[in-house]
């Protein structure tokens, strides 16, 4: 193999850790953490050190979970599954167990190669559980995979189409169940959107996925679903798998889902506002071609607001006139600078200081989460905070009198309030528990918060879990006294409360409807009017300080637009509702969970699984699995024994919980092996392995021909753990090349021998995600001789050896400043330079 070939593989192995950067956007792993294990029957759990209640609240959550899964397909797993937890988003985002760069908008991810389930915690347990229900589906369905030996599979397909391999994690997790979800389909129903299955792509994929198998199992029963699932894995088309388990082709069973969906979402043409009929709309998403216009919020004396926007291709913040006579101003850019590299986009807030000129709102940053002072008129931060004592900021309200934040921050596993007096920096916690607390707002007069969180209601029908019973409701807060109040009692959530008539009224959002609307409260009586109406629904918005106006953000036409209404209290119907409460938690969210079941969960050897009395069960389906036998009173019949599997009743060896070992597999081999008389055994193998959080990397290439020292080796180690990322390699290259003169009579040769031995180095320094310092050097050492073989010599190969040697050793740095806020669409970079 030539020296130029080589090269290029060195390149490769070398950077094959690195692909966490695409051109110059990078991973800025500021703080590693620092892991736990606990191992049960079925999984390797990893968590935040230190969080050992919460690594057995998981472990409990995934076997749960997979007995859940369990008890749909009939069929257990035999490989172990890991599940990584990342204690916040920003934390998950940096992760390198994937190279890929990650957004906002992943939730959670399953890496194939080695069924790896990976998950960030956000705050609340409720959507931790749904997340990890969706991806233990992608990692269940991976297990079965590799376990079924199909001897026609290479004529079978070889994946899902994707709305069913999305959608049918989402059915799992959620049901059918979830508002905010079944609003996308609503909105494409009313719209005449919603298209061919076949024909969705991206995150509406997931929601009429989850549509479809939902109207499967409530018209046939839930056993349908994974028979279909197992009719389409063994099916050469959806139509083959249709017919077999519905008998009719796959366009009658979707054309019967889309008259169910319009048959439920009609009606509500006639009892519910189209937006544009009863509000100004201030935005136009096809205009401008956005998708996200978020959180509007009134300067206090009621003459601009701001809000977010995406309109440009990036997640920024706009500032208009109450009177909408003019074009809206961008006023920052998020998305393209270290100051404010993403936000958090369903949870980020604006709010104004009393000066009409400034706002506050949180960012994510390569250091963590800030907040960020804007003034409005010079379009310029003027004060950055950092609170190093939380681990993430979400919401952030500014007091009446500008001297204090209230903060929705995240710190050991937990979301909870917080008060920061800005000058003095001072921070103090105002909620203490596991319930996520979100969306607070200070009362005009500056003594009460209002804010939602979660509690305990009546248990869901379908959706399955240790937190399904968790709804949001309305509480305040008595900064005071610390005095907490309950406000609503409501099996379905209510939320993003804001304040109204000097703060004798609290509006607030809700699904009293199944669709997110406003309602108005009396926070002294408890009676309650409906304040709006609207299709698809609403995910938040604000009154001006004289109530003549209310902004809002509203899902439609496939779209967050934003929308202004006059007079938005008038003619108002109150009715009687359920009188504030004190309020006091009578447990944390988390003792109310029996964590003595773990114990029966303990890992167990394979010995230990067959020890259990062996009683087979039918499963026709899958004849191909392992450990079946024959039903003798019918041939086509087999049974498989999982009783092995069975939930366990007693206690074997319960869980333990360790310091998590770096440990390396294998991530791809390839090689070869031949003889030549000429030079002997021939042979290539090129192999990578990595820890299981991709920290590290290591990279061997051996080319073995003939001797030792004339072969072709090469081994390189990458580290991606901390911020500064470093890798080095070794190498060993040798080649040799013929060269024939042509002569008259006979010809003569001459053989150039080459040798290199050298080291690299790599070293990447990230200031944020957009900027780093890179240096790279190679130290090598290079080797030429020349021989000669005489025309006469050329019978016998009597070369003349080293007629000509040269040497030298070669030092080649080099050092680069990369810059890359590039953002690209499907057909290259919209935005931004490199």
């Amino acid at each position: 193999m030539n020296k130029q070939l080589y090269c290029l593989i060195i390149l490769f192995v070398l950077c094959s850790s690195v692909f966490a950067y695409s051109f110059g956007q990078n991973k800025v792993n500021f703080a590693p953490q620092d892991f736990s294990t606990i191992q049960t029957m079925h999984f390797d759990l990893y968590f935040p050190a230190g969080e050992d209640q919460f690594g057995r609240i998981a472990a409990l959550m995934a076997e749960d979970i997979y007995y859940y899964i369990k008890a749909e397909f009939k069929v257990p797993i035999l490989t172990r599954i890991p599940i990584i937890f990342y204690s916040t988003k920003q934390e998950f985002l940096t992760t390198n167990i994937t190279y890929y760069l990650l957004t906002e908008g992943v939730g959670g991810f399953t890496e194939s190669l080695h069924n790896r389930v990976v998950v960030p915690f956000e705050g609340s347990y409720a959507n931790l559980e749904e997340l990890l229900a969706h991806e233990l589906t992608h990692a269940y369905i991976n297990a079965m995979d590799n376990r079924f030996v199909n001897p026609n599979s290479m004529l079978r397909p070889t994946s899902f189409p994707f709305w069913f391999s999305e959608g049918l994690p989402e059915y799992l997790s959620v049901g059918g169940e979830d508002d905010y979800n079944n609003m996308y389909l609503l909105d494409m129903v009313i719209n005449n959107t919603i298209g061919r299955l076949n024909s969705a792509d991206g995150y509406l994929a997931y929601r009429l996925g989850e549509s479809f198998l939902t109207f499967i199992a409530e018209t046939w029963g839930r056993e349908k679903v994974p028979e279909y699932f197992f009719a389409i894995h063994s099916s050469f088309n959806l139509d083959e798998a249709t017919k077999k388990v519905f008998g009719m082709d796959f366009e009658d069973l979707e054309s019967r889902w889309h008259y169910k969906l319009k048959r439920d979402y009609y009606p509500l043409i006639n009892s519910h506002d189209i937006p544009m009929e009863n509000f100004e709309q201030r935005t136009f998403h096809k205009k401008d071609g956005s998708y996200f216009n978020l959180a509007p919020r009134f300067s206090p004396n009621g003459s601009r607001y701001v809000y977010y926007s995406n309109a440009g291709g990036r997640y920024s913040i706009w500032l208009a006139g109450t009177q909408g006579l003019a074009q809206p101003q961008l006023i920052f850019k998020g998305e393209k600078s270290g100051k404010a590299e993403e936000f958090y986009y369903l949870r980020s807030a604006l709010s104004w200081f009393p000066d009409n000129q400034r706002i506050a709102f949180s960012t994510k940053t390569a250091t963590g989460d800030k907040i960020q002072i804007l003034n409005v008129n010079t379009k310029k931060i003027v004060q950055t905070i950092s609170i190093s004592e939380l681990q993430a900021i979400y919401e952030a309200d500014v007091s009446p009198d500008g001297l204090f934040l209230v903060l929705a921050g995240q710190k050991n596993m937990q979301s909870d309030l917080y008060l920061y007096e800005i000058e003095t920096g001072k921070l103090t916690q105002l909620t203490d528990d596991s319930y996520d607390d979100a969306h607070p707002r200070f009362s005009p007069d500056g003594k009460y918060i209002a804010y939602d969180s979660e509690h305990k209601c009546e248990k869901q029908e379908i959706r399955y879990g240790l937190f399904s019973d968790l709804t949001r409701d309305i509480f305040t807060f008595n900064i005071e006294t610390g005095e907490i109040v309950e406000r609503t009692f409501e099996n379905y959530d209510c939320f993003s409360p804001i304040w109204a008539e000097d703060g004798s009224k609290l509006v607030f959002l809700s699904y009293k409807y199944n669709l997110a609307n406003y309602e108005i409260l009396d926070w002294e009586t408890g009676q309650r009017a409906e304040l709006t109406k609207c299709i698809a629904g609403i995910m938040n918005g604000d009154i001006s300080f004289d109530d003549s106006y209310l902004v809002i953000s509203n899902y439609f036409d496939g779209a967050w637009d934003i929308y202004f209404d006059d007079n938005p209290l008038k003619n108002l119907i109150y009715e009687e509702s359920s009188q504030p409460q004190s309020f006091v938690r009578a447990d944390d969210l988390l003792q109310t969970i029996d964590l003595t079941r773990l114990d029966y969960y303990g890992k167990r050897t394979k010995a230990q699984h067959l020890s259990k009395k062996q009683t087979p069960q039918q499963n026709p389906r899958r004849p191909h699995i392992s450990n079946n036998e024959s039903d003798k009173s019918d041939s086509l019949k087999h049974f498989q024994d999982f009783s092995w599997d069975d939930k366990p009743d007693s206690i074997n060896v319960p869980p333990k919980i360790e310091k998590y070992k770096t440990k390396f597999a294998l991530d791809s081999i390839w090689g070869g092996l031949a003889y030549s008389s000429y030079t002997g055994t021939v042979g290539a193998i090129d192999l990578t392995l990595s820890d299981l959080m991709g920290n590290y990397g290591i990279g061997i290439s051996l080319g073995i021909s003939g001797k030792i020292e004339d072969s072709n080796l090469f081994l390189s180690f990458m580290n991606l753990k901390h911020r500064a990322d470093y890798g080095i390699g070794v190498y060993n290259f040798y080649d040799e090349t013929l060269y024939r003169r042509y002569l008259i009579g006979q010809d003569d040769y001459f053989r150039l021998r080459e040798r290199e031995l050298g080291m690299l180095f790599i070293y990447r320094y990230p200031f944020s995600r957009f900027t780093r310092l890179e240096f790279d050097s190679q130290l090598y050492y290079v080797k030429q001789e020349w021989d000669y073989l005489a025309p006469e010599d050329v019978p016998t190969e009597n070369w003349q050896m080293d007629i000509s040697k040269e040497t030298d050793t070669v030092i080649a740095p080099g050092l680069a400043f990369v810059f890359d806020n590039a953002l690209f669409g499907s057909t290259g970079p919209m935005v931004g330079w490199r």
